[in-house]
């Protein structure tokens, strides 16, 4: 079965609904903070390397400023620029191809886990390679990241890989160090592969969090391949410009299969990427913008809706249960002038976790003045209920 992103199965929700007027969309985590204008110029003087097919493999300026930022950031000493580090079209890109290469390497195996709710593409290599999922529902009482403790034996040694995301998406929760390093251990006990995504990892309220490949280091990243991107950092989404760094040796076999079927990063792009990566001013006032959202929202929406404010990420995971089922929740909000994302098209087993219906996924990347309209919207709907 070919998986439905869940902002389609949204629209096709929202179908018979006349779009309102002065609509507040707030169901894509695509950030709208101003890009960075200074690569105009950088991507404008180096124009003329658009004739020139991109390499597949870091560039030398590319990978030892890549290396730098995680040097500089995780306090790790020795991730090496060409050998553990591949430029990469976007996270997304980059979390396909890691999967699809976990196929191949683990081919005696055949399970990816996952948190659920989860990012969709997640389960994309998965459901084309007909490998199994095994989605564990997450909750508040695990810091939504699933419950180590309550993976069977039996599933462990089918595990081809495991998907990390900290901050998580949709939640906002931060791994600690204890859950990192447990982790780790049963990936070298069980052997299998760590995917990480930590595209918002410099998004967060006061606590920077940790990488898996900090946790890795001295065992040479074995296992692990972690990617983040320029897209939520930077504001960047458009410029499809990220990273994966991990193990030498999955990091050369995902070269070889990026080289012959991905999309390879234009050089002019992996110049400016090189700028934004060395730049960490633009990131704090990045990070400042969404933590002023988050006040805002806080200290307005209604108190009966228990909301806490997430130690990462920037979506606001509201449960709505004591006023409808995601779905109807999202529509009535529509219709007042308001997109999110239902709660449950972020879940694999929609109809049979019906936790994930208990929410709606609000992604604070509008306007200081967008986010407190449709504080006052979502106020007045559960008012109305």
């Amino acid at each position: 079965m070919i998986p439905i992103s869940p902002f389609q199965r949204t629209r096709d929700l929202l179908r018979d609904h006349p779009e309102p007027a002065n609509l507040i969309d707030l169901s894509i985590g695509s950030p709208r903070h101003d890009t960075p204008s200074f690569i105009k110029k950088i991507i404008d003087d180096n124009f003329d390397k658009y004739a020139n097919y991109p390499s597949s493999k870091a560039n030398i300026h590319f990978g030892e400023n890549i290396s730098f930022w995680l040097k500089k950031r995780y306090k790790i000493n020795k991730v090496e620029p060409i050998d553990n580090i591949l430029p990469v079209s976007g996270s997304r890109e980059g979390l396909f191809y890691a999967s699809l290469l976990a196929t191949k390497i683990k081919k005696d195996k055949t399970i990816f886990i996952l948190p659920d709710p989860f990012y969709p593409v997640y389960a994309a290599a998965a459901d084309y390679t007909e490998k199994e999922i095994y989605s564990m529902s997450v909750s508040k009482e695990d810091n939504y990241f699933p419950n180590l403790d309550k993976i069977p034996k039996v599933i462990l040694e089918k595990t081809i890989a495991f998907y990390l995301c900290s901050p998580s998406n949709p939640q906002g929760s931060i791994a600690d160090e204890n859950y990192l390093l447990k982790l780790y251990s049963l990936s070298l006990e069980y052997n299998f592969l760590i995917i990480s995504d930590e595209c918002y990892s410099e998004i967060y309220r006061n606590e920077a969090p940790k990488s898996i490949l900090k946790i890795s280091e001295k065992y040479d990243f074995k296992n692990v391949l972690s990617l983040n991107s320029l897209s939520k950092r930077s504001n960047a989404p458009g410029l499809r410009s990220g990273f994966v760094a991990g193990d030498k040796k999955l990091i050369n076999e995902l070269f070889n299969l990026r080289n012959v079927a991905a999309p390879t990063v234009p050089i002019p792009i992996q110049i400016a990427s090189e700028y934004l990566w060395s730049d960490e001013k633009h990131v704090i006032e990045n990070r400042k913008l969404y933590n002023d959202k988050f006040d805002i929202f806080s200290k307005n929406i209604n108190r009966d809706l228990n909301f806490e404010i997430p130690k990462g990420g920037f979506f606001a995971w509201l449960d709505i249960s004591k006023y409808g089922n995601d779905e109807d929740i999202t529509v009535k909000l529509w219709n007042s002038g308001i997109k999110v994302i239902p709660g449950s098209y972020l879940s694999i087993n929609n109809k049979d976790v019906p936790d994930s219906k208990k929410y709606i996924r609000i992604a604070l990347v509008g306007s200081t003045r967008e986010i407190s309209d449709a504080v006052d919207i979502l106020n007045n709907i559960v008012k109305s209920i």
